[in-house]
């Protein structure tokens, strides 16, 4: 444990207002998650909106809902994604595939999707990992003549946007998440849209087998957030990173977690959403231009930042030219309390539990992600200072070996070294 000025990799926006704004959710609980159905089906021009209490419990729920409409039992997910994913598929009893995706868009390769897509896949989860926009309507249109659904995982994508429309709304369904390290949080909590009425009462039936959440479980989300609120701020955070009983930034995989509809209290700590998205997208888009030059001065690039429609990204990856490289630069980062971090430690196939059942799964790019990927904080509580030192350790690690970067452009062409980092 090392007592000095420590970034956490993500943080939510959360005000003290918030939390005791939320406190009061406990004596208004259905006007309260009413007033957040409603907010949503409005802004998101949506007819069905189900809230639960994590986003793998809405990815669960939605898998369980599309059971009923079709017996097939292949889910189709990325090779690289959270392992919330694939954990949620677990527990709806259905079958895990993988296809590969692409090391500059983090998106799936499609000529592999096209060629996985047989009769027994029931739907394909594209995924806006760390904010950067899938293209869903490339899935789709691969999917749509097949019968097979599209899931739109927009679990780290709330609030962005793709060619002028909200990142959720361009599959079949689609889903959030309001964890601890999203860029909106309730402590843990999940939500569902959709605009097609078959797969709402499909949705709807499972929905309504669901629990409340308990007395009990609901104080101690609302105690873990004000906990998380006293203590994520950079001169304070050292403290709980320093404990490794937190196990914080751990990604597990689980064969079951409990599926509660959410209560009053968490969609009370949501009030006021769109404000603090607008102004956390901000922020993580001007970080995420200054990340983004000094990666440029690190590589000896250039990096293209595009204004407009596009990510505000949670976190900003960095692809490193080696594990070695990669392994330097978190502990570096560490030791400087930079907030640089990897993001998932495998690939799906390399998870222990599902080793067996997807050792034949070719997903290299997805290896290669997990071996070298870096993210990079862009959270409101970064300064340009840190932006600058962030930049400087890049620069000493880059004077080992040179530093390629996540594009989110197409692929580029063999050989080109150009960055080019996409920021909205």
């Amino acid at each position: 444990m090392k007592l000095q000025r420590t970034l956490p990799p993500t943080a939510a926006p959360l005000r003290w207002r918030d939390l005791l704004y939320g406190l009061a959710g406990f004596f208004r609980q259905t006007s309260a998650l009413a007033g957040l159905e409603a907010e949503f089906r409005k802004h998101f021009g949506v007819k069905h909106v189900f809230c639960v209490t994590s986003g793998k419990a809405a990815l669960a729920l939605i898998l369980s809902g599309l059971k009923k409409l079709s017996s097939r039992p292949k889910v189709i997910i990325p090779g690289y994604t959270c392992y919330s994913v694939p954990s949620a598929i677990v527990r709806a009893g259905l079958e895990v595939a993988l296809s590969d995706v692409e090391s500059d868009t983090l998106d799936f390769n499609f000529f592999e999707l096209e060629h996985s897509l047989d009769e027994d896949v029931l739907c394909v989860v594209p995924t806006h990992l760390l904010g950067c926009p899938a293209n869903v309507d490339r899935t789709r249109l691969l999917c749509q003549s097949k019968g097979i659904y599209v899931i739109e995982d927009a679990a780290q994508a709330f609030g962005g946007t793709h060619n002028g429309r909200p990142l959720g709304t361009l599959g079949d369904v689609g889903f959030f998440s309001f964890g601890r390290g999203k860029n909106l949080t309730c402590g843990s909590g999940g939500v569902v849209i959709t605009n097609s009425d078959v797969i709402a009462q499909a949705i709807q039936s499972e929905y309504d087998k669901l629990p409340e959440e308990s007395w009990f479980d609901v104080l101690g989300n609302w105690c873990q957030l004000v906990a998380m609120r006293s203590l994520i701020h950079p001169w304070l955070y050292w403290l709980p990173a320093g404990l490794p009983f937190l196990k914080l930034g751990e990604t597990q995989f689980y064969r079951d977690f409990p599926m509660r509809r959410m209560d009053g209290v968490r969609a009370a700590l949501l009030a006021g959403w769109r404000e603090r998205v607008e102004t956390a997208g901000k922020q993580r888009r001007e970080h995420a231009e200054g990340i983004a030059k000094q990666v440029a001065k690190a590589t000896g690039d250039t990096v293209k930042m595009q204004s407009g429609d596009g990510p505000a990204y949670l976190r900003f990856p960095i692809l490193l030219k080696t594990a070695h490289m990669k392994k330097e630069l978190c502990a570096r980062s560490k030791m400087e309390g930079l907030g640089a971090s990897p993001l998932y430690p495998t690939a799906i196939k390399q998870i222990p539990e599902l080793r067996d059942q997807l050792s034949s799964a070719q997903v290299p790019t997805s290896v290669l992600l997990a071996d070298r990927l870096v993210t990079l904080p862009t959270h409101y509580l970064v300064t340009n200072e840190d932006i600058a030192q962030i930049g400087q350790t890049l620069r000493d690690v880059q004077n080992m070996q040179s530093v390629d970067t996540v594009s989110l452009d197409d692929a580029e062409e063999e050989g080109n070294r150009t960055v080019r980092g996409r920021v909205t």
